[in-house]
């Protein structure tokens, strides 16, 4: 059977972004992942929502409400699952408390048209920014660039949503190469070692979450076959504490590993896709996230 066109399988829109945020001083936790969805929720519902008591679930609202879509909705639109969620926050991990000042890089992935909701977004990491990460530690935006266009999104105080440039994911050129090393930049959800087969299949487990709900069509399957070279990996408890949910541990890890591969180029493609999406579980808490460092043999 000929295998469907990678490019017109499916389609799915990302914008990718980048806020500088600056910190006239911080004292960070070991991971950042819970505290921007964390902080982010709380300061967006008081931002948006005017009842005193919110009924999310019955409000009349709820399907034009950023909040229900972030933190509220709780059935896919294929499956009973909780959906992915079409605004992540993606901060540095650092794998150990951290003290000082200056700046520090958030990238935040806008799936589907959740562009729409580009001054929520900006008015609640500034909303958060005055609250504080914790006591210690309050910062305000510099500034917001889109990662694609390379344009300034936002200066601190006007908004250019022209600037904007958001992309097909099916249409990621595919990177053939012999060799390749895999940074993982923050935790992903996985036993080590981790096979480039078995991270390609965790970023395409991804990416059919993000295409079913905001996007159409399927994604082709794929091809791999590798070796790992090298590696090191260190594994990460993280505690993830809320005021639903109480107090979770969740297991991850970072590191790096270099591979030798042979694969057709839908593996290479999804691998791609997964330096902007990242690969597994726990997307919207910033996990799975590397970065790809090729080499031609």
């Amino acid at each position: 059977m000929k295998r469907l066109r990678f490019e017109t399988a499916f389609k799915l829109k990302l914008t990718k972004l980048k806020a500088t945020l600056n910190f006239p001083r911080y004292e960070l936790p070991y991971w950042l992942g819970n505290k921007f969805r964390g902080g982010f929720g709380s300061v967006l519902l008081r931002a948006v929502c005017g009842y005193l008591k919110p009924k999310c679930k019955s409000c009349p609202s709820k399907e034009d409400c950023l909040y229900y879509a972030l933190y509220v909705r709780d059935k896919q639109k294929r499956g009973k699952s909780q959906p992915v969620r079409p605004i992540i926050f993606v901060p540095p991990f650092f794998g150990r408390s951290v003290s000082g000042s200056g700046k520090l890089e958030l990238k935040i992935n806008v799936f589907g048209d959740y562009t729409r909701y580009l001054p929520h977004i900006i008015y609640g990491l500034r909303f958060l920014g005055k609250t504080g990460l914790n006591s210690n530690t309050k910062y305000e935006i510099e500034s917001i660039t889109d990662c694609f266009s390379k344009k300034e999104v936002y200066d601190g105080e006007s908004v250019n949503a022209k600037s904007i440039k958001t992309i097909n994911l099916a249409e990621i050129p595919a990177k053939e190469v012999d060799v390749v090393k895999i940074n993982f930049s923050t935790p992903v959800e996985a036993k080590v070692p981790i096979s480039l087969n078995h991270l390609i299949h965790m970023v395409r487990r991804r990416l059919i979450l993000y295409v079913n709900e905001y996007g159409e069509g399927t994604v082709p399957d794929y091809t791999c076959h590798d070796e790992i070279v090298e590696s090191r990996w260190k594994n990460h408890r993280l505690i993830h504490r809320s005021k639903r949910g109480g107090t979770r541990e969740f297991y991850g890890c970072t590191g790096s590993a270099t591979y030798r591969v042979e694969a057709d180029e839908n593996a290479f493609k999804l691998l791609s896709v997964g330096e902007l999406i990242g690969a597994g579980a726990k997307a919207s808490f910033g996990m799975g996230f590397y970065t790809i460092e090729c080499e031609q043999t």
